[in-house]
């Protein structure tokens, strides 16, 4: 969600070491917002708390926003933390919407668990060791980001499930397309902004694994 006013790489590659200690700061970021984001998750679930469509809209793109503008500062870690929070509250949510509604609904959960990080660990792995450059890829998984975007709010209004999943499927796509973008941005393109890069990656983790779990919900969950 964070990648609107992404920063330009600059010109030529980086040396090694440069690319290597970005990659440490921005999983070891990663993996801190991510237990975080787990554990608010683990609180919303046991507390049966929710967060509207819009509220949640309206937060991603302000802190996608202040983390854009403070991305140079400390204040990029706190706005990084917030909207991993956010995130965490979703889910938490969707993961005791499914516990509710299906009687299967652990094997489930846990099931779009280890897809989203099969998936996550095996696009980062390719595309760190690929000869393929994916840079190009930025304007189109942009654009196909704010059609998403746009049709979600426009199914909030018409509420098609057949239209719901149709997006999930997309948007799972898409996340994949980021995750590997995003990967490259460090390794190859001269990306050194770990607060970036690593909601980013926060963020398509999280949002594959809801879409999985929806879409799992539907195929296999067990009323």
């Amino acid at each position: 969600m964070n990648r609107t006013l992404y920063n330009a790489a600059p010109a030529g590659r980086l040396s090694t070491a440069v690319v290597n200690k970005t990659l440490r700061n921005t999983y070891a970021l990663l993996g801190m917002m991510f237990l975080f984001a787990s554990s608010v998750a683990l609180v919303a679930q046991a507390a049966h708390l929710r967060i509207g469509f819009w509220p949640f809209l309206i937060g991603i793109f302000g802190l996608s926003f202040a983390i854009n503008a403070t991305r140079n500062s400390a204040w990029g870690l706190v706005w990084s933390f917030a909207f991993a929070g956010l995130l965490g509250l979703v889910t938490g949510g969707n993961v005791d919407a499914v516990l509710a509604q299906y009687r299967n609904g652990g094997e489930l959960v846990a099931a779009s668990f280890g897809l989203t990080a099969g998936i996550f660990f095996g696009l980062s792995a390719y595309a760190m060791n690929t000869k393929r450059d994916f840079s190009g890829w930025f304007a189109f998984l942009a654009v196909g980001t704010l059609a998403v975007i746009g049709a979600f709010i426009l199914n909030w209004f018409l509420q098609i499930p057949a239209l719901a999943l149709a997006l999930s499927t997309m948007i799972i796509l898409i996340a994949c397309g980021w995750i590997i973008w995003q990967t490259q941005q460090i390794v190859r393109n001269g990306e050194t902004n770990y607060i970036v890069a690593a909601t980013g990656l926060l963020a398509d983790v999280f949002i594959l694994f809801n879409n999985l779990l929806a879409l799992l919900g539907f195929g296999f969950g067990d009323d």
